[in-house]
């Protein structure tokens, strides 16, 4: 009934939204979640849906893959370092979860 997967959690700036789901998708990816976030980094405030943000696209937006295959789940993570962090700020992590399709 459950089966093993791998949970990639990105977090980033809304506007890297539409790169970011372009890699997921050209790596296989069937389908992600989006979700608007907030909270306190390292070096900032966040500001969630409920506060203003100073400039529109730049509130964080979390996406979510979950994937049968933990080294497609790698390759979108390895891109997303390679094609967005290296100029904007972001955070990414992956998961083992189970999954009951």
């Amino acid at each position: 009934m459950f089966h093993n997967a791998t949970k990639l959690v990105i977090v980033t700036e809304h506007f890297m939204c539409k790169k970011v789901c372009d890699i997921i998708e050209d790596c296989g990816g069937k389908g992600y979640t989006l979700v608007p976030t907030g909270g306190k980094g390292l070096h900032h405030l966040h500001p969630t849906l409920d506060q203003a943000t100073v400039i529109e696209g730049f509130d964080n937006l979390k996406i979510e893959v979950v994937m049968s295959n933990q080294e497609k789940a790698e390759q979108i993570a390895e891109r997303v370092v390679s094609e967005c962090f290296e100029e904007y700020p972001g955070v990414m992590y992956l998961e083992d979860v189970r999954i009951c399709r």
